[in-house]
């Protein structure tokens, strides 16, 4: 029979009296038990060890446990149901809805989600307080990277086609492998998170699964000048995907001029560097919209930003950004001529 602590998501408040925090994060972890350092929607139970009863975790933990959305042991309950002396107590009712699935394929995506955050837990706690060991010593073990690694090889073998490698890291992510700021958010089938890495962990983990170099430099920015002799400043991004490479400038400053280069596998970084270079000299020599906001030559070619508010588009032609209403200027004024809208990449293919 299981343990009814197992695979039980806790948080402590405060320190034990009868023993060291360690002891009790061990003695938990012994039965199946998970320790987490903040009070989450997953939080099943939170013990109240001796504390002065001010503490924002506690009043959350209080407010939680009244509306049965998580269940508040003091320190006896929680040794006395951890060495079987008695049963966790039961709520009639608890807030958190009851799980629903659509099928048995679902439940078991679902579980295996559930399963994978608790791992995860495991593995931080094992990385930041280690294991006592039988002579007293504490062994620090970090299997996060080699986790992030499996977890994502085994995403993109077995879904090529629905893994998703999403550039939309936000600045309080941070990379399962090294904890810098993270960049690519890998996704399953089901559009949930999997993993997240910072740019150079991500590239290096891709080009051992291509089996491609990464290039000895590739440079943070570039400073190229117009035709006036005017500086811009593009930062550049290179990226591996499972199919190719990808090479992106984003200039600097209140012009956002966009310019992306994308490659085989294979393809020669240098090759895809110079015409980088060479498509930023082409846009900075190109003007679509004049100072009087009119599209030039009937043609107009930029790129959609993405906007988390699904009601709003920001449209950036010549890296300049342009509502709806100030195209639509621009269609009424040609009244009765054909118009053509054209969706596409903004890259050429490097063999």
């Amino acid at each position: 029979m299981s343990h009814p602590f197992e695979n039980k998501l806790f948080d402590f408040i405060g320190e034990p009296i009868r023993c060291s925090r360690r002891d009790a994060r061990e003695a938990l972890a012994a039965v199946g038990g998970v320790t987490d350092e903040r009070i989450s929607t997953f939080t099943e139970y939170a013990v109240s060890f001796s504390h002065d009863g001010k503490s924002k975790k506690y009043a959350e933990a209080v407010k939680r446990d009244k509306i049965n959305s998580l269940i508040l042991l003091d320190e006896a309950q929680f040794f006395d149901i951890l060495e079987g002396k008695a049963e966790p107590p039961r709520k009639v009712e608890r807030d958190k809805p009851e799980r629903i699935y659509a099928n048995e394929a679902h439940k078991k995506r679902q579980d295996n989600h559930w399963n994978d955050m608790l791992n995860r837990k495991r593995m931080n706690n094992m990385a930041k307080y280690g294991t006592t060991m039988p002579d007293g010593s504490v062994v620090k073990i970090d299997l996060r990277p080699l986790d992030v690694t499996r977890r994502i090889l085994d995403l993109v073998k077995s879904q090529p086609e629905q893994c998703g490698f999403a550039i939309t890291g936000t600045p309080y992510d941070s990379c399962n492998i090294c904890d810098k700021p993270a960049k690519v958010h890998v996704r399953d089938s089901e559009d949930s998170d999997y993993v997240k890495l910072c740019q150079d962990c991500y590239n290096k983990m891709m080009a051992d699964y291509t089996g491609t170099e990464i290039p000895e430099s590739v440079p943070k920015q570039l400073l190229i000048k117009d035709d006036g002799g005017k500086s811009h400043t593009f930062d550049i991004e290179f990226m591996i995907f499972a199919t190719g490479k990808e090479l992106t400038a984003k200039e600097k400053g209140k012009i956002k001029r966009r310019i992306q280069v994308q490659g085989e596998v294979n393809a020669d970084f240098e090759k895809m560097l110079q015409l980088l270079k060479r498509k930023i000299i082409k846009a900075l020599s190109t003007i679509h919209i004049d100072d009087r906001g009119v599209i030039q030559d009937g043609t107009a070619e930029g790129y959609i930003e993405y906007n988390s508010n699904r009601e709003d588009y920001d449209i950036f032609i010549d890296g300049k950004p342009y509502t709806w209403e100030d195209l639509k200027k621009n269609i009424s004024m040609h009244e009765g001529w054909t118009i053509k809208i054209e969706f596409g990449d903004f890259d050429d293919v490097v063999e």
